[in-house]
């Protein structure tokens, strides 16, 4: 099914390629000094080591970035991590078939088609499409990033399997998970609309859809499903709801329907936001 990667090094006169990413991300902005300058320093190891390549289409400096960070954001709260089998992330113009191929529109795209750990002729091999990795990171609300989730699979990979049940989970942590995903996939329990449905595809599936849940809207997870948040914080060794909070909050806005803050009486949609 998916297959596995390794670890990276940017060359130095590249290293201002990286704020392209880490000046707006919130994961970057929430790490105190010490912590980004690790956090760079893991960037510029990731991209010196591992080539990224387009396929018809350019990998310009923030594609190199948003798969940096994709890489980094899951293995954060480890020591001395590698992605031991990847040997290289290819970049696609758009969504792609089962057979790799990105000729024409998918009018069927499901999940498997945005981001995948290649097979065969393509093992070792990660395929992620621009678009969907670069949205994944314009929302940092939607509990949906492409890039999160596939190298989600590798940090599942790493103990030799991709079973979701990542390495080093703990005892105290893997029992509880191996039944709660079993119970969850046999009989999905209702209340669980905030789960993308492809969670439930499988073991593996459902551990990468949960960890973009934990990475993107930490706070709904915990405040939903307590338990699932709980375990992946064992796992992942972050407790992203701390750790994030006041950096996931987006100001908020002048709902179109109100009355415009100019005092005119009308709809703020017929009043400054149109003349805006």
């Amino acid at each position: 099914m998916w297959d596995r990667l390794p670890a990276c090094r940017f060359r130095h006169d590249r290293l201002e390629a990286y704020p392209t990413y880490s000046s707006d991300g919130p994961y970057f902005r929430a790490l105190d000094d010490a912590g980004r300058e690790r956090f760079r320093n893991l960037v510029k190891v990731f991209l010196d080591e591992t080539p990224i390549t387009g396929i018809r289409t350019d990998v310009d400096t923030t594609t190199r970035a948003l798969v940096a960070a994709s890489a980094i954001i899951p293995v954060f709260g480890f020591d001395d991590w590698e992605y031991s089998g990847l040997g290289e992330v290819l970049i696609y113009p758009n969504a792609f078939g089962d057979d790799y191929s990105t000729s024409g529109e998918n009018d069927n795209v499901d999940r498997r088609t945005l981001g995948m750990v290649g097979l065969g002729h393509l093992s070792g091999v990660m395929i992620l499409s621009k678009p969907d990795l670069i949205a994944g990171f314009e929302n940092p609300e939607d509990k949906r990033n492409v890039g999160i989730h596939e190298f989600a699979h590798l940090v599942d990979k790493a103990d030799g399997s991709i079973d979701g049940l990542p390495p080093g989970a703990g005892l105290a942590t893997a029992g509880p998970w191996i039944q709660w995903i079993g119970e969850e996939l046999k009989n999905k329990p209702r209340g669980r609309h905030h789960i993308d449905q492809y969670a439930y595809t499988n073991e593996a599936e459902y551990f990468a859809v949960l960890s973009e849940y934990f990475f993107e809207a930490p706070d709904v997870l915990q405040a939903k499903a307590p338990k699932i948040y709980e375990m992946l914080q064992h796992m992942y060794r972050q407790n992203t709801r701390s750790f994030l909070s006041g950096v996931m909050r987006r100001p908020k806005r002048v709902r179109r329907n109100a009355k415009c803050p100019c005092g005119s009486g009308e709809k703020f949609k017929h009043c400054c936001r149109r003349k805006r």
